[in-house]
């Protein structure tokens, strides 16, 4: 299997990934918002030990969000790339951090969805018509 690569803004934290990816899908809850910076986060997981992180840092800086998930982001430029539950055996990935982010095309599954910013489907809606 090839690897699948991704890596931070600045390129201090980058990623190899030997697994198949699966449950590719959006979330617009208030956690992911704010930790991105945006209205949604696209997420796809993996085996959590398929990851090798080989960039110059290691692995992300890890932020405890909630009581159940820690999330990685680069230390240098901040960029948002992980997520792991506490007790699974699968990492979720920002699709955006990934080397080719159109490899991967997310589900309709669009968690939290009530919570994205009212502006978020007619703007969307309005950029497709364009």
């Amino acid at each position: 299997m090839e690897a699948i690569k991704g890596h931070c803004l600045c390129g201090e934290v980058k990623y190899e990934i030997f697994s198949e990816p699966y449950f590719a899908h959006l979330c617009s809850c208030h956690t992911c918002q704010r930790w991105a910076g945006a209205p949604t986060v696209a997420w796809v997981e993996f085996e959590r030990n398929s990851v090798k992180w080989i960039g110059v840092s290691g692995e992300p800086n890890w932020y405890r969000s909630s009581e159940t998930t820690v999330r990685g982001s680069c230390g240098r430029c901040g960029s948002g790339i992980c997520a792991v539950d506490d007790g699974s055996d699968s990492i979720s990935i920002t699709i955006c951090t990934l080397d080719d982010s159109s490899l991967i095309t997310p589900d309709e599954q669009h968690s939290f969805q009530e919570e994205a910013p009212r502006w978020w489907a007619s703007v969307g809606k309005s950029m497709l018509n364009t």
